[in-house]
């Protein structure tokens, strides 16, 4: 009888571990889905970022109707479209990012008497 409930026991402890090792391994996976999903977030906020510091030093820098101005990041290419500024960054990555900036009056009059 005690060899009888001493395999039960056994069999009991196995199957508890067995069951509490499920659970943590279900824990871990989830934990390391969240924790690969946030770098994910993180590198393309970081892209992003990069994409428009580039988008706003050019702005300053497009004196023309249109051109492109090369950084170590990436591209941006630029147009003047009447009191709009379009931007197209192209990272290194090939990833693209358009912008949409709205020109002062001063600044599209100038441009406009530089341009004729």
């Amino acid at each position: 009888m005690f060899t009888l409930l001493r395999r039960q026991v056994k069999a009991g402890i196995l199957l508890y571990a067995l069951l509490m090792a499920a659970i943590f391994a279900l824990l871990l996976q989830f934990y390391l889905g969240r924790v690969v999903a946030s770098e994910c977030q993180h590198q393309a906020q970081i892209k992003s970022a990069q994409a428009y510091l580039m988008a706003e030093m050019s702005k300053d820098l497009a004196d023309e109707e249109s051109g492109q101005c090369q950084f170590d990041k990436g591209l941006v290419t630029y147009q003047h479209k009447d009191d709009v500024l379009v931007e197209t960054v192209t990272l290194e990555s090939k990833e693209e990012f358009h912008y949409t900036f709205y020109l002062p009056k001063k600044e599209n009059q100038a441009l406009e008497k530089e341009s004729h």
